[in-house]
């Protein structure tokens, strides 16, 4: 317990040193989100629709964490890109063919200046049209009603459904809202209204979110500075006898300090056997002497995420079989990267640093077998585990699939972004492996940017060639010993 109170202290002293530290780098200017990209986005959104179609996009959910504390607020991607609305309990209608020219329809909570008193100034339905770009904007409550409506007068229907006949729907996940829009909607079809088919919008935003656009790559670009020099915090922070926390402490007071808001995923900071954790997420253990730091964190800025992992040496050493196996995944890395461009089918960056892996393995007398053979069935796995790359954007995982129809593997585009993450893990006891390579755990992760002649490492400013990494570790120790 003693030692944990330390570490405590220590990490308690570490974000003071941070603070002071910070001062020393003005920080830029936040960024704010465009309001004409995003309506760029609708219209080419519509534009993709067929004819007498209608897309209605719900905000995602309030998510409980306990009887009495929700979960700090986060907007759904798909909603936020094509909106820009951060807030909670709005529903976005989409009318590619709307007679009345409003095309562009929003339904939010009306003003509530107590419930304000407590949780802030929101936008309201007579804010909306100026706030958010909306061409007419409405009270929640008026959302079904304006949707599809009986005229006793007439005996007919009228709304928004009656007439287009696809509904493109994304529910943002909040199934509350959903079973009741599916009961008025199956009532509605019952007499033979509304849209007969209901398409999951999702698919074509994701298309959409694949190709980056300009104000994509604005907070991307963001995202990834702010993380790359958040490593470099975290490398500096290093040493014996360090907690992992201390370390995550760094990096993420880093980029908190300088703009994000939230880490896109939980930061994984692991030391000795954890670095062969793929997604070690305790931070509870102390690093020792001789060992390896793992450590995969991204700041999420703006909304937008960043993937990156380092490792390095605890002590600023790389010992000859940690260096060796650091290598191979360096080299592996820096293979894939260098075939990246338009062209190129996507699943040739995992192929390139499958086979430069293996060979490297093979080479050290770790893995038996012709390399090419082992990856054509995937031996090489036994100790690199995982895939080489995702997509990157609003999600840390873009959801976009990496074939096509024809099954055929993606053929990259500019403005495609997504990682590259060579790994090597060799956990305590691994069957037929000499106990020096025992935990030793090596990935090195950066996100890449398809650009028109090549590509574009975004987070590269994180050290990564074994000098580098090296003296970046050495030096922070030299500065919290003359402190």
């Amino acid at each position: 317990m003693r030692k944990f109170e330390i570490g405590v202290r220590r990490s308690i002293l570490g974000v003071l040193l941070l603070a002071a530290a910070s001062a020393a780098f003005p920080l830029d200017a936040p960024l704010k989100p465009d309001p004409a990209a995003f309506a760029a986005r609708r219209q080419k959104f519509m534009a993709m629709l067929p004819p007498k179609s209608i897309a209605i996009l719900r905000s995602a959910p309030v998510r409980v964490m306990t009887n009495d504390v929700d979960y700090p607020y986060r907007q759904d991607n798909d909603f936020y890109y094509l909106t820009g609305i951060a807030e909670d309990d709005v529903t976005a209608v989409l009318r590619p063919d709307a007679p009345d020219g409003k095309k562009y329809v929003l339904f939010l909570r009306p003003r509530d200046l107590r419930r304000e008193a407590w949780a802030g100034v929101r936008v309201g339905p007579d804010e909306a049209v100026a706030a958010y770009g909306a061409d007419a904007a409405f009270a929640l409550k008026d959302f079904e009603t304006k949707m599809a409506e009986f005229d006793r007068n007439t005996y007919k229907m009228s709304g928004y459904l009656i007439g287009p006949e696809k509904l493109y729907l994304s529910d943002g996940h909040d199934t509350a809202w959903t079973t009741e829009f599916d009961k008025n909607y199956q009532q509605m079809r019952s007499h033979d209204e509304g849209p007969a088919a209901v398409v999951d919008a999702r698919g074509l935003i994701h298309e959409m979110r694949l190709i980056k656009d300009a104000e994509d790559l604005r907070f991307l670009r963001r995202a990834a500075e702010i993380s790359a020099q958040g490593h470099v915090r975290a490398m500096q922070a290093v040493a014996p006898e360090k907690w992992e926390f201390e370390v995550q402490a760094a990096l993420d007071g880093w980029c908190y300090a300088n703009g994000a808001r939230r880490m896109a995923y939980p930061s994984i900071d692991g030391s000795g056997p954890n670095t062969c954790i793929l997604h070690y997420e305790d931070s509870t253990r102390q690093a020792k002497d001789g060992e390896l730091f793992l450590n995969d964190s991204g700041a999420e800025y703006g909304m937008y995420a960043t993937d990156i992992t380092r490792t390095y040496p605890v002590n600023g050493r790389f010992s000859p079989e940690q260096k060796a196996i650091y290598e191979i995944v360096l080299e592996a890395q820096k293979k894939a990267m260098a075939i990246v461009k338009p062209g190129i089918p996507h699943d040739e960056i995992e192929k390139t640093a499958a086979l430069a892996q293996a060979e490297g393995l093979v080479k050290l007398g770790l893995l038996q077998g012709d390399p090419a053979t082992l990856v054509k069935g995937m031996g090489h796995r036994k100790l690199t585990l995982h895939g080489v790359s995702h997509w990157v954007g609003l999600d840390v995982h873009d959801q976009c699939p990496y074939r096509g129809a024809d099954g055929k593997s993606r053929v990259l585009e500019p403005g495609m972004v997504f990682t590259i993450e060579p790994g090597i893990y060799i956990p305590a006891n691994t069957p037929g492996v000499d106990p020096k390579w025992w935990n030793i755990g090596v990935r090195i992760e950066d996100t890449v940017l398809v650009t028109k002649d090549g590509s574009d490492c975004l987070s590269c400013a994180a050290p990564r060639d074994v000098a580098d990494v090296e003296k970046t570790v050495q030096s922070g120790k030299n500065r919290i010993a003359a402190q």
